[in-house]
């Protein structure tokens, strides 16, 4: 696709492949995008996990116990993890005794929560919301390790490790009352992202936290019948492209900010022409 040997690409093979992989999706029905996202990055990277073991068994340079070690975690890593992982890290303060617990985990897809009662908000009013101190009461008070006892936590939730790719989704579908419905608060968003206010402490020192939007998805209808489209960045020629089924047609910069907006998609560096050894 890159090399453009051809104007377009219809992924007609691609789907056909993903819905015997992933066989709930081999229907007409409406399917979560951000579901069909997560799926896939699993799917990619288990797949690459399996063919760099393959490759380390079948290498005859790792015979010494060292060298199996370092070829055993690059089989871990794929490209799918070096491009999208990040991770939270996580800190419980027992509000009795100070005590703090810390906890890490990975992720690939930032599910951001939308600010209720209003119909306007901003992609920051959303990360703000999402990594806002927490207070854990009732039900959910953590047992604290140092003072033995149930008492109310607080939970401080940062982010330690940015990824390449930010890939961010907004929870437009939920519960009001007894009914599941679609949030359609207008959610405004930037080309360029500075997530610096989110870091830790350790990430503040050694992180870019700068990006810049290079796709959307939108989607547009209700809870149980849609559309989606995407929208996608070309930096080699510096334009916007709609992707709309079959029909794929340039668009003005004024149009990427849309009240449809699903998932957004930022890379801190500019997607680059791939150089092809021997070419």
């Amino acid at each position: 696709m890159w090399l453009g040997r051809s104007s377009s690409c219809a992924p007609v093979e691609a789907r056909s492949l993903l819905c015997s992989i992933l066989p709930q999706f081999n229907n007409h029905s409406q399917q979560d995008a951000q579901e069909l996202l997560l799926l896939l990055f699993n799917a990619l990277h288990d797949d690459l996990k399996k063919v760099g073991r393959r490759k380390t068994h079948s290498s005859k340079h790792l015979i010494q116990d060292q060298d199996r070690k370092c070829a055993t975690g690059l089989g871990e890593s794929t490209i799918v993890s070096k491009l999208f992982e990040g991770t939270l890290s996580y800190v419980t303060v027992c509000m009795r005794c100070d005590h703090q617990t810390h906890n890490t985990q990975t992720f690939t897809v930032l599910s951001l929560p939308i600010p209720t009662h209003i119909s306007k908000c901003s992609i920051q009013d959303c990360l703000s919301l999402f990594f806002e101190q927490t207070l854990l009461t009732g039900a959910e008070k953590m047992l604290c390790s140092a003072c033995e006892l149930r008492k109310e936590t607080a939970l401080v939730t940062c982010l330690d490790k940015p990824p390449e790719i930010l890939v961010l989704h907004l929870k437009r579908f939920g519960c009001k009352g007894k009914n599941q419905v679609k949030l359609r608060t207008n959610v405004t968003f930037t080309t360029e992202l500075d997530l610096s206010l989110f870091l830790s402490n350790s990430a503040q020192k050694t992180s870019c936290t700068s990006y810049r939007l290079y796709a959307v998805v939108n989607h547009i209808g209700h809870l149980n019948m849609g559309h989606y489209t995407a929208l996608c960045h070309n930096t080699l020629t510096r334009t916007w492209h709609c992707f709309d089924d079959s029909a794929v047609r340039e668009l003005h910069d004024n149009h990427v900010q849309s009240p449809d907006a699903y998932v957004l998609l930022y890379s801190r560096k500019l997607f680059r022409n791939p150089k092809i050894p021997g070419l």
